[in-house]
């Protein structure tokens, strides 16, 4: 019988390249909120996959890499470079549909300087131009210490099963560090509130996506029910009108959309219940940034 192997690899990339989806189409099921707008990730999160019968690769999903110009974006930062503590492998996605520049590439200079074993996933070639997808190529040549360069739609799958075939195979032999059939390590009560904090960058634009946080405040269940209470903390109290939406419209969209998401992933009958706070410092507050699960 061939020995079990186990992996940790950290998915990285700028903003808006496909790494939650990546991870959410390996594991087989939604662990990450996915989102159009830029810097929907806020920490590591872990999803769960086993290829094959003996390997298990453990995604850590990281917050696309950006400037650091505001306390939670500093908090978000080091999220993302401690990700790459103790990984395996790093696997830094591209978009190629994007507008190339070398910007593109500069993480490949910092895993290199840290030894990391790292592989390049060239992302969104359904959409891409060739052109596109040419230049990135010819870019990536001159980078001889990457052990393979993939092409892949994380959207359609296109080019997944060649990728998760090397993941299973390079991964080294070792326990498995996870139940077989866990998906995540996240809490759940965690997962509940990054779906009602999807929907809510779904449908807000600007600053306040970027200035809230869910936490589940409440969650109990029975065999046929659960019963949830959440928060939604903002940091003005204009923003508080926005989230409630005239005549209370907008919270109940975001509810109604939250309940269908919440229904998918336990099976059972939802009770959710919505509050809106304001706490105008919560991005700087170590309690709060516990509470959204930023920070341990």
């Amino acid at each position: 019988m061939s020995e079990k192997r186990c992996s940790f690899v950290a998915v990285v990339g700028q903003p808006n390249a496909g790494k939650s989806t990546l991870v959410n189409t390996v594991v087989g099921e939604k662990v990450s909120i996915v989102s159009h707008k830029i810097q929907t990730t806020r920490m590591q999160v872990r999803g769960i996959a086993a290829i094959g019968r003996n390997s298990q690769v453990v995604f850590i999903d990281t917050p696309g890499f950006c400037q650091s110009r505001t306390p939670l974006e500093s908090v978000i930062a080091g999220n993302f470079k401690s990700s790459l503590n103790g990984v395996d492998l790093a696997l830094v996605l591209i978009d190629a549909s994007a507008k190339y520049d070398e910007s593109s590439l500069s993480i490949l200079q910092l895993l290199q300087q840290k030894k990391i074993n790292t592989v390049v996933v060239i992302n969104k070639v359904d959409i891409a131009k060739k052109e596109n997808i040419l230049r990135v190529a010819s870019a990536l040549a001159g980078h001889t210490f990457l052990k393979k360069v993939f092409m892949i739609s994380a959207l359609t799958g296109d080019g997944i099963e060649d990728l998760k075939e090397f993941l299973a195979e390079d991964a080294p032999i070792g326990p498995w560090m996870y139940a077989p059939g866990q998906a995540t390590d996240m809490t759940t009560t965690l997962r509940l509130a990054e779906i009602t904090r999807e929907k809510i960058f779904e449908r807000m634009e600007k600053e306040i996506p970027y200035s809230i946080y869910v936490e589940t405040e409440l969650f109990k269940e029975t065999e046929k029910k659960a019963r949830i209470y959440q928060s939604i903390v903002v940091m003005k109290d204009s923003q508080k009108g926005i989230i409630l939406g005239r005549n209370g419209l907008m919270i109940k969209e975001i509810k109604e959309a939250s309940i269908a998401d919440m229904r998918n992933l336990l099976g059972k009958k939802i009770e959710l219940r919505l509050f809106v706070k304001v706490r105008t410092k919560w991005a700087t507050s170590r309690i709060h940034l516990q509470n959204a699960g930023i920070i341990d």
